[in-house]
């Protein structure tokens, strides 16, 4: 059985304990993943004084510290599993790494769109994408129109925002579902 392994990089107020990365690491796990989750985000619950180039600098350096710890070639399967600045980070941290990843972007930031164009390390198929057409911190039809032009896996949510969910709790619990089905296939 090959050694897989699979890092969460989570949002600047979405933990690893949030629907989005919950499941996937519930996916990850049956998939025969180890997983290693990323913990840089001050207190999610209050709202932040930095911006949020300061927080992915700030996270940056811990990022590094816990990727010390990884030997690439102990894996043949690395999975990048990140939402928000998570984006970000998991990018950079696969140009660190100097290593081909798979990446699975949960609503990423306009400073992801350049690792995902001209920084890209992996094939296009190694990433997909899930946004919502109403994120205010990535104008939909931008990240389409790179998603179509790399040829990225793109599945949008109509009407959704950044935080892909809706004032309906089922209707989230709904979306999550369709979510979670894409996230297994590609994962799998």
């Amino acid at each position: 059985m090959k050694k897989k392994l699979a890092i969460f990089f989570p949002g600047r107020r979405y933990g690893v304990d949030c629907p989005l990365l919950y499941y996937s690491d519930f996916i990850c796990k049956r998939a025969g993943y180890h997983t290693m989750y990323l913990h840089y985000a001050m207190h999610r619950e209050e709202k932040s004084k930095v911006t949020i180039c300061e927080e992915i600098q700030n996270a940056w350096g811990y990022v590094q510290e816990r990727l010390k710890d990884i030997n690439v070639k102990e894996y043949e399967d690395i999975l990048f599993v990140s939402k928000s600045i998570g984006t970000v980070l998991a990018s950079m941290a696969q140009i660190h790494l100097q290593t081909q990843v798979r990446n699975l972007y949960f609503t990423p930031l306009e400073l992801t769109l350049p690792y995902l164009e001209e920084k890209r390390l992996n094939r296009p198929e190694d990433n997909f994408i899930v946004a919502g057409t109403k994120d205010t911190f990535l104008e939909a039809e931008r990240l389409r129109k790179v998603c179509e032009r790399e040829n990225i896996k793109l599945k949008q949510f109509e009407g959704l925002g950044h935080s892909m969910e809706t004032e309906d709790v089922m209707e989230t619990i709904e979306i999550i579902r369709e979510i979670m089905e894409e996230v297994q296939t590609f994962v799998f």
